[in-house]
């Protein structure tokens, strides 16, 4: 599709993707499971931080497997509806000149505005979780080996470190490049379209990090918490 075509008939598309994203977002599973099976709210533990790191600490791995599940559920979910969305509002157009790909331009918005829900969620104070694990569930829908590869970075350093923080940060380090990759030489979309998903690939990363910062001084004041599979007692 032209582009000028995709904002004049489709204009709606990323706004009503990235707004239905948001709200996908803003469901986050560890404060609805804390308050479920513990009755209380995860984020007056540990970290304060709603997400499966927390809630493992906290809460012990069954209720962190669930909180990880249901995130990467809604990222999955939002980042569905967005790809039907726009392939279902998509005028058909010559595909001459710069084009844009409106599913994948959708897409993209959807799991960066996902990712804003969970850690800024309208239903719960806008005190959410640090965004990891949707930001996975958004990368197994849009490229999965590109996901399991980032994933795979997270486990390295976790297994060598024990920090969860790093392990994050150093996961998402390589998905502007690698969302480029994927967009335009092996799903060979439009230069326009792949480098419009490479910018919201960017800005997926740089919010995880940035949302990272306080692990970043611990990690080099050497105050950084290490993970623990059990569940702590009390």
């Amino acid at each position: 599709m032209q582009i000028g075509a995709f904002f004049t008939t489709c204009w709606y598309v990323l706004p009503v993707s990235a707004l239905a994203a948001y709200l996908f977002g803003s469901i986050n599973f560890a404060i609805l499971i804390s308050r479920i099976f513990s009755k209380d709210d995860i984020r007056n533990y540990g970290s304060g931080n709603a997400g499966a790191t927390n809630m493992l600490r906290a809460k012990g791995p069954g209720l962190a497997a669930l909180t990880m599940a249901g995130d990467l559920l809604k990222a999955v979910a939002a980042v569905e509806f967005a790809r039907w969305f726009a392939a279902a509002c998509a005028v058909k157009t010559a595909a001459d000149g710069v084009t844009v790909d409106p599913t994948f331009a959708a897409a993209y918005v959807a799991g960066l505005f996902c990712i804003i829900g969970h850690l800024y969620p309208l239903y719960f104070g806008f005190r959410g979780g640090k965004g990891v694990v949707a930001t996975l569930g958004m990368y197994l829908v849009l490229d999965w080996k590109m996901a399991l590869f980032c994933l795979g970075l997270f486990i390295i350093v976790v297994a060598i470190t024990k920090w969860v923080s790093l392990g994050s940060i150093v996961g998402v380090l390589p998905i502007p490049a690698l969302t480029f990759l994927s967009t335009y030489t092996i799903s060979d979309t439009s230069l326009f379209t792949a480098l419009f998903c490479t910018v919201m690939g960017a800005l997926v990363s740089l919010t995880v990090i940035v949302k990272h910062i306080p692990n970043i001084r611990r990690l080099i004041d050497g105050t950084e918490s290490k993970i623990s599979f059990k569940k702590k007692e009390g």
